[in-house]
């Protein structure tokens, strides 16, 4: 009999349902049983385990929890004992090709994803590696160096017998569809018109749903030929889809995006005509009017010559009329589906990096400084707003919910339990003490959060 059967049977509260970021189809959600009302350090805690830096989130299967972090300039990934928070084993990645990356980002920031038993990890330093449960190396594709700004983000998803890696960046974005059994590539999708961006896709039935700078697409897993598009989205989005009976719900935030700060500014070729003094067919600095002038200059320079060039103007006005936005999209189609598919837009109090929620019939937004939003998922009307208690905080772990609980956690480890419902109320509220910027797993009865140094395993207490 497999280990992992075997300890199955011999404790029913196991499941093995948390495989990819976010859990199953990226939802945030696991019903399956009891959870704690209340976690901290000191509360709740089956097991704690110091593991390196990173910030990637665990996944679950029904014996391991996989992680992947960096240590003294290392890509890793490490495999826990699911009960007792043991470390089984650490694999270093062949090589570290060091990104830019912004600030808050990360080497580790990709999460694992598994089909069970395997796991499958993305270190844009590197690119992908498959390992066994047992931490023997299955096959490696090395990819990049990438070009994005802020560095990589998007996290690898399984479906139809393959892993699927989405490379937004701002020269040569491509989706990328490799064997899940040999790590041989199948096929690759070109994506000219999109730049950074840090959304993990979302596999449905045949598709894949991948948003992106200014768009959300559509591609057929089995060929990557797109299927339908929905325009609209924000330049730059971090958050992942969530879909429930037929409707897809995204939430899309960037600064400068709101109806204030957006700008009409003139085409390409009438700004050459206009300013390019130099007659080079593009546009330096001081070409540029100063209440024009991009407040990022490199950002904008997308193929760093110092100067922008055709497609660096039309990102940059594309970017300065985007408009941030939570959607309710209506799934199918063909082609640009925008006018017919698009079922509602709300644009007050956003967030930037968490994903929305749907939970109990509210759909859950919640932004920096603690304001959480309920909207009604069929009309995307707002039913409820408010702070949460001792949360004025960046917010980057996503919201997740089981046992008529949501969980939020911000930046610096505050911890909020919900009353879930379109009218929540506070259940509990305490603290981490340490930083998280991880979204935590749920499965069985348990709840995962990696803080800064640590991973915590909580649950409720049981007779």
């Amino acid at each position: 009999m497999k280990p992992a059967l075997l300890l199955l049977l011999l404790d029913p509260l196991l499941s093995a349902d948390w495989l990819r970021f976010r859990g199953p189809q990226g939802a945030g959600i696991n019903d399956a049983q009891p959870l704690p009302r209340e976690i901290a350090p000191g509360k709740n805690v089956v097991w704690k385990t110091a593991i390196p830096r990173g910030k990637s989130s665990p996944v679950v299967t029904a014996t391991r929890i996989f992680l992947t972090g960096h240590e003294n300039g290392k890509l890793l990934t490490f495999a826990l004992h699911r009960r007792t928070g043991a470390l089984l084993w650490r694999r270093e990645a062949p090589a570290n090709l060091d990104e830019k990356r912004h600030t808050l980002n990360d080497p580790a920031s990709p999460s694992p994803v598994s089909d069970g038993e395997n796991v499958y990890v993305f270190f844009a330093g590197y690119g992908l590696l498959s390992y066994t449960a047992d931490g023997d190396e299955r096959w490696r594709h090395p990819l990049g160096p990438f070009t994005n700004f802020h560095g990589m983000g998007a996290s690898p998803v399984l479906a139809d017998g393959k892993l699927y890696m989405l490379c937004d960046q701002d020269q040569g974005s491509f989706l990328l569809a490799v064997d899940q059994r040999t790590g041989r590539p199948l096929w690759k999708a070109d994506r000219p018109d999109h730049v950074h961006s840090f959304s993990t896709p979302l596999a449905l039935g045949r598709e894949l749903l991948v948003p992106g700078s200014y768009q959300l697409d559509s591609y057929d897993l089995a060929t990557g030929q797109p299927l339908w598009k929905v325009r609209g989205l924000t330049y730059q989005v971090k958050s992942v889809p969530v879909v429930a009976d037929g409707v897809l719900y995204f939430n899309g935030w960037a600064p400068g995006g709101e109806a204030s700060e957006r700008l009409e500014l003139p085409a390409f070729p009438a700004m050459l005509e206009r300013f390019d003094a130099n007659k080079d067919g593009k546009l330096a600095k001081d070409e540029v009017p100063a209440n024009w002038h991009p407040a990022n200059w490199t950002m904008q320079d997308l193929n760093k010559d110092g100067l922008l060039d055709q497609r660096d103007w039309q990102y940059y006005t594309m970017r300065r009329t985007s408009s941030n936005a939570t959607l309710a999209i209506r799934l199918g189609g063909s082609g640009d589906v925008t006018s017919t598919h698009v079922l509602w837009r709300y644009d007050k109090s956003l967030p930037d990096v968490p994903a929305v929620l749907l939970y109990r019939g509210a759909l859950y937004l919640l932004r920096n400084g603690g304001i959480l939003q309920t909207l009604d998922p069929a009309t995307g009307k707002l039913l409820k707003s408010g702070r949460l208690p001792n949360a004025l905080d960046e917010y980057y772990a996503s919201p997740v919910a089981g046992d008529g609980k949501v969980y939020c956690i911000s930046r610096h480890g505050n911890v909020t339990v919900l009353e879930a419902g379109a009218q929540w109320g506070i259940a509990a509220s305490s603290s981490l003490d340490e930083e998280v910027f991880a979204t935590p797993a749920l499965d069985g009865g348990h709840l995962w959060v990696r803080t800064a140094t640590q991973l915590y395993d909580f649950a409720a207490p049981r007779p």
